[in-house]
């Protein structure tokens, strides 16, 4: 298994008998070379799946084949955070992000009262701050190649208050 983009680690078979070798079923990026009865896959994939490959030598008698399996893994994405102002003690709009190739998410920076939390390909944001600030958060995705992350902002505003009045009372002379 490889990250797409990412050099996969060469994969080397022994041959006895053979001349040379023929490859296929590699992804894109990847080759097969024969050299002194050894079988090399090497290269960077540029797609993305599961490849399902055959080598087969050539030469000698009769010819021998094996088979693998590459599996390259597309690159995590997540969407853009966004941004929004509450009061404090009042619920958030849900903040839902979208990703790909991930198998989780981590989240940081959220105020208190405020969670995070990931499945089924969405990262969701939600809950009612109970402190004021400006929380600048992070959303990591885990799993997959390699981790993406996005950030946003969740400003909390304070309640408004104000002083109690004053009875006067006046006198007439």
């Amino acid at each position: 298994t490889a990250c797409i983009n990412t050099a996969i680690t060469n994969i080397t078979l022994a041959t006895t008998g053979a001349t040379g070798a023929t490859f296929s079923g590699l992804p894109a990026g990847v080759t097969g070379s024969w050299a002194a009865n050894v079988a090399t896959i090497s290269g960077t994939p540029t797609a993305s799946g599961i490849f399902n490959y055959t080598v087969t030598t050539t030469g000698g008698c009769p010819p021998a084949t094996t088979t693998g399996t590459i599996t390259v893994t597309p690159l995590n994405t997540i969407a853009s955070g966004t941004s929004q102002t509450v009061c404090i003690n009042s619920a958030i709009t849900n903040i839902t992000l979208a990703t790909t190739g991930a198998t989780g998410a981590t989240f940081a920076g959220l105020p208190a009262g405020v969670t995070g939390s990931w499945a089924a390909n969405v990262a969701t944001i939600s809950g009612t701050p109970t402190a004021s600030g400006i929380f600048n958060y992070t959303v990591t995705t885990t799993g997959g190649c390699p981790p993406a992350t996005t950030t946003g902002t969740i400003t909390v505003t304070p309640l408004n208050t104000i002083a109690a009045g004053i009875n006067r009372t006046t006198c007439i002379n």
